[in-house]
């Protein structure tokens, strides 16, 4: 009998991340020497029999030993599993369009709306419960086992799950630092005369801490020269260029000094003085306006068939191509295996003890580079830093709590505070409209708000009588023309606060 080591895939439907994963699977062969038995889960179970197929095909097609099974039930991969990865998405399109939408009636854009910001508060509590059951599950069929999260919004879930086992090894990635990073080395490349820079993780030294989509460089050198001094004194003319197509980023290095290194969509929507009202339609930073709802959708259908037509193709010329690039989570799955701590990922882990910065909040969910050391990630302590960067950061490590604590009570009181708290509602000044959308938010997800069951309005009527003239009904939200439209715009004079000034 074979012996395997067993990964387990929790979202293997999703459209954004099975591909890539599935070819650095397929790439690897083999792990800890043995071959791979892939147990893949979705709800989704049509789709999931797509995936299913492809990556069997993928791997018959190398010649490569891979057990792939496939479970509805999430208990029955993750039994005796020593490695997992997730990408889930509860209620997709349909949820993220009362996420972005609704809270655009009041004014409030989002460009992306899956972290921070009321989409992202919502976002966080839909995920709660089958992150805290996936936990729960971890520590009972597989306690030794590593997670790797792909699922946004990143802080809140690493936090649920840390909630449920303090120590359980339950990991947030992400992908920004590469853009970021990129767009470093195409300054060094362009505007300075240092050391060409080839492949920035092994020819750049560089640490950072902040939150997820809201993380800040804190030291950059290339062959021991500053290469961070270069940025803050050409920041202009990078801004200008708009190099890496971070051209928010390095306006933002003008004005605060250091250097955040995630998309230009992700930061502006931690700064609403930046990206509100009145400045987020043809702002000068070239920022995504409003996040297409109805793309993303089209996109996702237009993936699930793609899908359909891969799992059936027996010819098996148009499968995806095994690669080690991409995907970073068999490296670390890798690195894990091997004990090996050279190697630095960039990670979501808690602040336990503020061991990784002392002046950010005790167990707070941070972005910091890590390395596995004896079966755990260790993120690298960063010290104190910048109390200016450590204050902006610290806002939004103090919504994490609002978040996890709302889903987990139902409690609408917490839920509200929680969202007040967040500068990007409060930048419209208006508590009670605040509220009114909390109530909208919640009527409209309510199928997938099982702890506020109890407390949400039954009927559109209901929730008008919660609402009062707030009431966004259906006809407001039923194309993305109608969806895009303010009804209660914020006060005019609030326009004073934005930055930079706005004619």
């Amino acid at each position: 009998m074979t012996d395997y080591y067993k990964i387990a895939y929790i979202g293997a439907g999703s459209h954004r991340f099975s591909m890539g994963l599935f070819r650095n699977i397929v790439s690897a062969g083999k792990l800890d020497g043995k071959p791979i038995h892939a147990a893949l889960v979705d709800i989704d179970e049509r789709v999931l029999g797509y995936t299913a197929n492809i990556l069997s095909n993928m791997a018959k097609n190398s010649g490569v030993d891979i057990k792939v099974t496939h479970h509805v039930n999430q208990r029955e991969a993750l039994e005796n599993a020593q490695f997992l990865y997730k990408s889930i998405s509860v209620g997709g399109q349909a949820a993220e369009w009362f996420d972005n939408y609704i809270p655009m009636k009041f004014g409030i854009p989002q460009n992306t709306g899956d972290t921070c910001g009321p989409g992202g508060f919502f976002r966080g509590m839909r995920c709660g419960p089958p992150v805290q059951s996936i936990a729960r599950d971890m520590v009972e069929l597989c306690p030794d086992a590593v997670l790797l999260n792909y699922t946004n919004p990143q802080a809140t879930i690493v936090k649920t799950a840390r909630r449920v086992k303090k120590d359980l090894q339950y990991i947030g990635l992400c992908h920004e630092l590469f853009g970021g990073m990129n767009a470093i080395k195409q300054f060094n490349n362009s505007m300075t005369d240092l050391p060409e820079v080839k492949n920035w993780d092994s020819d750049l030294d560089f640490t950072y801490v902040g939150v997820n989509h809201y993380a800040w460089m804190l030291s950059v050198e290339n062959q021991g020269k500053d290469l961070y001094a270069i940025m803050r004194e050409k920041w202009e003319k990078a801004y200008e260029k708009g190099v890496g197509g971070r051209k928010f980023n390095w306006y933002l290095l003008g004005q605060h000094d250091y250097f955040p290194y995630p998309g230009s969509r992700h930061v502006a929507e931690f700064m609403p003085e930046y990206f509100n009202y009145f400045n987020h339609k043809g702002n000068p930073f070239g920022i995504t306006v409003l996040r297409d709802v109805k793309s993303l959708g089209l996109s996702h259908r237009a993936a699930v068939h793609r899908f359909s037509m891969l799992s059936r193709d027996f010819s098996l010329k148009k499968l995806p191509k095994p690669t080690e690039h991409g995907e970073h989570a068999l490296q670390m799955t890798a690195d894990f295996i091997n004990n090996e701590a050279s190697h630095h990922h960039v990670v979501n882990v808690p602040n336990f003890g503020q061991s990784l910065c002392s002046n950010l909040p005790e167990g707070a969910i941070l972005e910091v580079p890590g390395s596995f050391k004896d079966g755990k990630m260790v993120g690298i302590d960063v010290g104190s830093i910048d109390n200016e960067i450590a204050n902006l950061v610290k806002v939004h490590c103090i919504t994490q709590d609002y978040v996890v604590d709302a889903w987990q009570k139902g409690d609408t009181d917490v839920l509200l505070k929680g969202l007040l708290h967040d500068p990007m509602c409060a930048f419209i000044e208006d508590p009670d409209a605040i509220e009114a959308m909390m109530w909208n938010m919640l009527f409209y997800q309510r199928e997938w708000l099982p702890t506020f069951a109890e407390l949400i309005p039954k009927t559109e009527e209901e929730l008008k009588e919660r609402v009062g003239k707030y009431f966004v009904s259906k006809k407001d939200l039923a194309t993305q023309k109608d969806a895009y439209k303010v009804k209660w715009p914020p006060r005019e004079e609030l326009k004073a606060k934005c930055l930079p000034p706005q004619e």
